[in-house]
């Protein structure tokens, strides 16, 4: 069985456990929530578990989360709504070092992180868990690269599914959408005659203000990026290549090209295949891309951990 321990069993905690819980792999969940109040959700989620296939549910099980293939950190203080992401740094940085700094976990552990700001808590998590950069993956621009989909879908008659589409940078208001590298069935947006400017523009506006789109009926965003965290899994388990936007430690290729002094966490290009994720080095930009690129690393970089 695979060892899973998600950390954190609020909105996205729970959504996430669901989808692992209906994943055909066979696994062993721990569930590391110490807020009493989440005691029945726990007893609720228990008692559809025998309708499950090859699973098992564990609550707070300190060993299990020590072993952990994969450690799942939903948990932290949200934004307030209307705030920038950014704005949780100190709170949800301190949170993983709390949880992270002072446990030992097995060589082969890779940590998907969740929590916002996601790029400075998977930097986070990376220099307090003792893991190598490329097993501390945050997801990143992953669900921003998706919603740019859905929404070139909405400013045109095709499905969300035929666009394979792009987000670099930090995941928040200084995204930056890669047209230069996004495809409509295999095909260059950019030389799709039906897609203006003005399109592409509000695409982009509409993916980097989605977030608060949501908020204004719910507490936050829980499903879609519950299922970008599923999905990486999934992925890291499989032995077919997969290129996704993750926020990952930089490596001298991307510290030179983003102009950096220091290493950061941002999402960058990743190649997952066989349980092994490596940052893709031969990503094209546009120079306006670019520059926005760069732009977004250093409001990162202004952050000191």
């Amino acid at each position: 069985m695979i060892n899973v321990t998600l950390i954190g069993f609020g909105n996205v905690g729970s959504s996430l456990a669901l989808l692992l819980l209906v994943n055909p792999h066979a696994l062993r969940l721990n569930v590391m929530e110490p807020d009493n109040q989440a005691e029945g959700a726990f007893l609720d989620l228990a008692h559809g578990l025998p309708l499950y296939l090859e699973k098992e549910l564990h609550i707070n099980n300190e060993e299990l989360f020590c072993a952990a293939d994969f450690i799942f950190f939903t948990a932290g203080t949200p934004n307030v709504a209307g705030s920038s992401r950014l704005s949780t740094t100190q709170q949800n940085s301190e949170l993983a070092r709390e949880i992270f700094e002072h446990r030992t976990f097995k060589p082969s552990t890779y940590i998907i992180i969740i929590t916002n700001p996601v790029d400075l808590v998977t930097h986070a998590v990376y220099q307090f868990s003792g893991l190598p950069s490329n097993q501390v993956l945050g997801t990143g621009t992953f669900l921003d690269s998706v919603r740019l989909g859905h929404y070139l879908s909405s400013v045109s008659n095709y499905p969300a599914t035929d666009f394979d589409a792009l987000v670099l940078g930090e995941h928040g208001s200084s995204q930056v959408p890669i047209y230069s590298n996004t495809t409509l069935n295999g095909k260059a947006i950019l030389d799709q005659p039906e897609f203006s400017e003005e399109d592409l523009h509000n695409a982009a506006e509409l993916t980097k203000n989605a977030a608060s789109e949501i908020r204004k009926t719910q507490t936050g965003t829980r499903y879609g990026v519950a299922k970008c965290a599923e999905v990486l899994f999934e992925y890291l388990l499989n032995t077919e290549e997969r290129l996704l936007p993750l926020s990952i430690l930089t490596n001298e290729h991307y510290r030179n090209l983003l102009q950096l002094e220091r290493d950061i966490c941002i999402s960058l290009p990743v190649t997952l295949k066989n349980g092994k994720a490596e940052i893709y080095t031969e990503l094209q930009l546009s120079e306006k891309e670019l520059d926005a690129f760069r732009k977004s690393a250093s409001i990162l970089a202004s952050y000191n951990l």
